[in-house]
């Protein structure tokens, strides 16, 4: 009896972990079989916040980029802000990972920036920032959490 309630309490205490995992979804992938570039969304991270979407994204190449000072990543993560109706995306919060998949200590990271010192960028008609944009504005209309700002996500 002991042992399977030792058991139950392990499960239960796992489980908070495994829902903060993020749910990656494969948005779009470049055809150049030389260099792939894979995009992500994290379904569970899509919020709307003010008058914006936000999603917490990742970006993996299948050969290594290197920063300004040499570093190699092959992932990177970040938050992206999607205005639907202007067609635009504003970035922050990245951090770039070693490996393709965004795991272990970041080789560089970069804070997130609060909403007012963003800049939007209009996203090109066919790349992947459209692409990104266009997944994600989908569920603009879908009842999902809202975040207010300096606050927990609520219903």
């Amino acid at each position: 009896m002991k042992h399977a309630l030792a058991v139950i309490c392990a499960a239960l205490l796992s489980l908070p972990a495994a829902a903060d995992e993020p749910e990656w979804k494969l948005i779009s992938e470049t055809e150049d079989p030389e260099k792939v570039i894979s995009w992500y969304v994290d379904m569970k991270s899509i919020v709307r916040e003010d008058d914006y979407l936000r999603a917490f994204l990742r970006t993996s190449w299948s050969t290594p980029q290197y920063a300004p000072d040499n570093t190699a990543y092959q992932s990177s993560t970040y938050l992206n802000y999607f205005d639907c109706d202007a067609r635009k995306i504003a970035f922050t919060a990245n951090a770039y990972f070693s490996t393709v998949d965004p795991v272990g200590t970041p080789v560089h990271e970069e804070a997130e920036k609060p909403l007012a010192k963003l800049k939007f960028q209009p996203v090109v008609p066919g790349s992947a920032g459209d692409k990104r944009l266009d997944f994600v504005c989908q569920f603009r209309s879908t009842n999902f959490l809202t975040r207010r700002a300096g606050g927990p996500p609520h219903g």
